[in-house]
């Protein structure tokens, strides 16, 4: 009787490994390779869209753009790989808007990037706790907020 007992735990234990699997492999592993195969997609198309595009990239604001590059010009994309706008290489000035997030708004920059805000590209800076996205063109704030330590 013993063994059929350990038998019978064993082949629950089997069981439930299983289910774990599955479950796992359903609800977590599986929407992230969709993503994971969405984005690849959405930058094959950019890339076949732009030639010779680099240093391309995700932001998340409003909604999803990609941001990228080439020699002479900067591009942004919508989340299906379509050209929102672009602006050439030579209008690119991290320096002032550092300085304009610093002595305008009080945030020191620890990082920059490159985003789109509502309507239009952006710099998205981070520092002193704080995140400000701040137009490309004119340089004013277009939206601020604080972060979490964990951010």
């Amino acid at each position: 009787m013993k063994g059929l007992n350990r038998r019978f735990t064993a082949v629950l234990w089997i069981v439930l490994i299983l289910l774990i699997c599955t479950f796992w492999s359903l609800f977590i592993s599986g929407p992230n390779r969709v993503h994971e195969q969405v984005e690849a997609q959405n930058e094959a198309k950019i890339q076949k869209k732009v030639k010779g595009i680099q240093g391309l990239t995700t932001h998340v604001f409003d909604y999803k753009t990609y941001q990228g590059y080439t020699k002479n010009t900067l591009y942004w994309f919508n989340v299906k790989g379509n050209v929102i706008t672009t602006r050439k290489m030579s209008t690119l000035n991290y320096s002032k808007a550092k300085k304009v997030a610093k002595n305008k708004y009080g945030i020191k920059a620890d990082e920059i990037v490159l985003g789109y805000g509502y309507n239009n590209p952006c710099y998205v800076i981070t520092g002193d706790g704080s995140m400000i996205l701040i137009d490309y063109d004119t340089f004013v704030r277009v939206y601020e907020r604080g972060l979490s330590p964990n951010e």
